[in-house]
C-alpha cells in the first residue's frame, strides 16, 4: 500500500505587520531580509486557533509601529485593516513554495522562535539540482582470502520495553571522549535518569528537538503529535488548539522518543496539568561569545539574590551549552497569568540592565549582544519552553542540561564536563535540586513586593 504526503518546505519569517477584518485577526505580514533591504514575501493566513491568536495579539501589539518597515520594489502599502510592526519577531512557517515573483505560497504559522534575533533572517535560496554535489561513493574493495567477514547488523535493542532500532547509529559522533553515542545509549541514559526527571516534565505539553541521523543531519522542533505517535506518550489538547500536543506523563515514554531520534525535550513552564497557568520562570542567561564564564556564574548568583530579596526561591542548571539557567518554582494559585509572570520576569532583567549595561542587555538583537549578557526573559510566557533538566542537547560533545547546587555554581565550574556518559554517576552523588518542590513560592507576593520598590 501507499501513502500520499504533501512535501512542505520550512523558513523563519521576520512579521512585520499584521492584517484583520472587522476587528478580527486574519493574517501575518511576512518578511526577511536581502542585503541592506527588508523585503516582504507575503502574508501568512493558517494556523491560527483561538488560544494562538489569544498569545500572539499582546505580542503584536507591543511592537505597533506608525510605518511599514518593508523596503524594495515589492513593499506592501498601507490598507485598511493593516497594521505595521517593529520588525523584531520571529516566526517559523510551513509553505507549498514560491510564486514567480518572490512571494510565499500557502503559509502555514507553525510558531514564535524566541531564540533567533530578526536580524539573522535572511532570504534563503535552494540550490539547483546542478549546483549540488553530490558524493561519489568510493569503489569496493576487492575481496581477499584473509579479508574478514562484515559484521551483521545488529538487531533491536529493548529499553523500558522498547525496542530500539539501529540500536549503534550515532546520535552524537563524539562523546568529548572520542567515543560515538548510539542511539541505544540514548536511550540507556534516558532510563537512569528518567525518574529524576519525570517529576519536571511529567503534566506538561514537551516540545522536542529530532535528529533521526544524529546531529549532523537534519533537526526539526516537533510540538504537536504525528502519526504513528507510540502509545507510551500521552496526547495533550489545549484549549483553542485543535492539534495535540506531546507529553510525556511514564518513564517508559522517554525511551519511546529516543526510538524517534529526539535529542532534546523542552517541556513547557506551566503547573502540571495546568497550561494556562505559570508554574515556574525560567532565566535564561545567553552570553555573547566574548564574554568569559566567570562573568555568566556572576550573573546567575545575582539573578538568585534578586530573587530571594523578592521572596523567591531559585535552582541553577547549566543548559548544555554556553549559558547558565536559573528556575523559580511558583506555588499554585488563582493568578497571576502568564502576562503577570512574563512582565515580572521582564522587570527582574529590566533592573539587572539598567544597573550594570556594559555586562547585560534584554534586547535579544545579535548586535546588541556583543561582549555582553543577554538576560531572556521570554521563557515565561504561555506554550514557552526551556530545555528540561538533564535533558541532552544536540550539539557536539553530547553535552546535558546538568541540574547543580549553588555551591558548584563558581569560578571553575565547566559545563561541558556534564555528558550522556558522565552524569548518571554524578546525579546518584549530588543533592541538587533535592528540596526543589518545597521551594515553590507565590509569584503574586513577589510581584507585590517588585511595585513597593521604589523607582531608581
Amino acid at each position: 500500500s501507499w501513502t500520499k504526503a504533501k512535501c512542505r518546505g520550512g523558513h523563519e519569517v521576520v512579521v512585520g505587520g499584521w492584517a484583520d477584518t472587522d476587528g478580527k485577526f486574519r493574517s501575518l505580514l511576512a518578511g526577511v531580509h536581502r542585503g541592506d533591504h527588508f523585503i516582504y514575501i507575503g502574508r501568512v493566513g493558517t494556523g491560527f486557533g483561538e488560544a494562538v491568536v489569544k498569545g500572539l495579539m499582546p505580542r503584536l501589539e507591543a511592537l505597533g509601529s506608525g510605518k511599514s518597515p518593508f523596503t524594495g520594489a515589492n513593499a506592501p502599502r498601507k490598507a485598511k485593516g493593516v497594521h505595521w510592526l517593529h520588525p523584531d519577531l520571529v516566526a517559523e512557517i510551513q509553505y507549498a513554495g514560491w510564486t514567480d515573483d518572490g512571494m510565499v505560497r500557502q503559509a502555514s504559522f507553525k510558531g514564535l522562535r524566541d531564540d533567533k534575533p530578526a536580524d539573522e533572517v535572511e532570504a534563503e535560496d535552494p540550490a539547483t539540482p546542478e549546483a549540488t554535489p553530490l558524493a561519489k561513493p568510493a569503489p569496493a574493495p576487492k575481496p581477499t582470502a584473509k579479508a574478514a567477514l562484515p559484521k551483521r547488523p545488529q538487531g533491536p535493542v529493548v529499553v523500558m520495553g522498547v525496542s530500539i532500532t539501529h540500536p549503534d547509529k550515532a546520535m552524537w559522533p563524539d562523546d568529548g571522549a572520542g567515543k560515538a553515542v548510539g542511539k541505544a545509549d540514548l536511550a540507556r541514559y534516558l532510563e537512569a535518569v528518567g525518574p529524576w526527571m519525570m517529576d519536571h516534565i511529567k503534566g506538561r505539553p514537551c516540545s522536542v528537538v529530532r535528529a533521526p541521523d544524529g546531529i549532523g543531519g537534519e533537526h526539526f522542533f516537533q510540538r504537536h503529535a504525528m502519526a504513528g505517535t507510540s502509545s507510551l506518550l500521552d496526547l495533550v489538547t489545549v484549549e483553542g488548539d485543535k492539534k495535540p500536543y506531546l507529553q510525556v506523563d511514564r518513564v517508559e515514554g522517554l525511551a519511546a522518543l529516543a526510538q524517534t531520534g529526539a535529542l532534546e525535550l523542552h517541556p513547557w513552564n506551566c503547573q502540571p496539568g495546568r497550561p494556562e497557568m505559570p508554574g515556574r520562570l525560567v532565566f535564561d542567561l545567553d552570553p555573547g561569545p566574548e564574554v568569559d564564564f566567570a562573568t555568566v556564574i556572576g550573573a546567575a548568583r545575582e539573578i538568585k539574590d534578586r530573587l530571594e530579596d523578592l521572596g523567591l526561591v531559585s535552582f541553577c542548571k547549566t543548559t548544555g551549552g554556553k549559558g547558565l539557567h536559573v528556575v523559580t518554582p511558583l506555588a499554585a494559585e488563582a493568578g497571576p497569568d502568564w502576562a503577570a509572570a512574563k512582565a515580572f520576569a521582564h522587570e527582574v532583567c529590566n533592573a539587572m540592565a539598567a544597573d550594570d549595561p556594559k555586562t547585560y542587555v534584554v534586547n535579544m538583537a545579535k548586535k546588541m549582544r556583543t561582549g555582553r549578557i543577554y538576560l531572556d526573559y521570554l521563557r515565561n510566557d504561555d506554550t514557552a519552553t526551556a530545555v528540561a533538566p538533564l535533558s541532552p542537547r544536540a550539539r557536539p560533545g553530547a553535552t546535558v542540561s546538568m541540574p547543580l547546587t549553588w555551591s558548584q555554581v563558581k569560578r571553575g565550574l565547566d559545563p561541558a564536563r556534564f555528558t550522556i556518559r558522565t552524569v548518571p554517576d554524578l546525579l546518584a552523588r549530588t543533592e541538587a535540586w533535592a528540596d526543589y518542590l518545597e521551594g515553590e513560592r507565590s509569584l503574586g507576593r513577589a510581584i507585590d513586593r517588585l511595585k513597593k520598590r521604589p523607582a531608581a
